[in-house]
């Protein structure tokens, strides 16, 4: 996957690998990753993200390191305003990082999930 770096990874968190063009990235690494938007066109890119947008993320991720493994390329950043923690989708359970996988697709860093008060 260009965005998470990882050949295999738990498709339960990461999704399935699509690929095309020689481009390969996971669903879920697509849907999470920062400024990257998907069209609402059918048959467009990688299930809607463009393919230029998605090399145009990883160059960006580049530049970046994760704050839980160290490696560079994480495409993601807790969505906190202010916050500048960046990660792969692969190590957001490893690093306390909180995944919405409904809506807006948000992530969080461990420091600023959102928690849920228990009844």
């Amino acid at each position: 996957c260009t965005l998470c770096g990882r050949a295999e990874a738990d498709a339960d968190i990461c999704g399935p690998k699509l690929e095309k063009r020689g481009l390969c990235a996971h669903k879920f690494c697509l849907l999470f990753a920062n400024n990257l938007f998907q069209q609402r066109l059918q048959g467009v890119g990688l299930v809607g993200f463009l393919l230029e947008d998605i090399r145009r993320t990883v160059k960006r991720a580049a530049q970046q390191r994760c704050f839980v493994c160290g490696r560079s390329g994480p495409a993601i950043t807790c969505r906190e305003t202010g916050c500048d923690r960046s990660f792969h989708l692969p190590c957001a359970v490893e690093g306390g990082c909180i995944t919405q996988f409904f809506g807006l697709y948000r992530s969080f860093c461990w420091e600023h999930r959102p928690e849920q008060a228990a009844e």
